[in-house]
């Protein structure tokens, strides 16, 4: 039986484009209880959807 090497997730995430990277980003709420996806951040200059009521 062959050992089986453990691959460091800074190894792995150094693979990554920065493009992969800022898809996959998380934050850490404790008041969710983990780890969720980042929402996404406002482009300056473009416009706000209208609400809908």
């Amino acid at each position: 039986m062959a050992f089986r090497r453990s691959i460091p997730q800074a190894e792995l995430r150094a693979k990554l484009t920065p493009e992969q990277q800022a898809r996959h980003e998380t934050t850490y709420q404790a008041s969710r209880g983990g780890h969720f996806p980042t929402p996404p951040k406002p482009i300056p200059g473009t416009k706000k959807k209208p609400r809908e009521n």
